[in-house]
């Protein structure tokens, strides 16, 4: 996958980014546990 593709999220930009897309989204939840 493209770099230019990939955004980091957070709780400021997730709705907008992700809830309100109009395209489908693939989110990778990552945890360092």
């Amino acid at each position: 996958m493209a770099s230019d593709k990939i955004v980091n999220l957070d709780s400021g930009n997730f709705e907008n980014e992700v809830l309100q897309s109009e395209t489908p989204v693939l989110v990778d939840f990552w945890a360092a546990w």
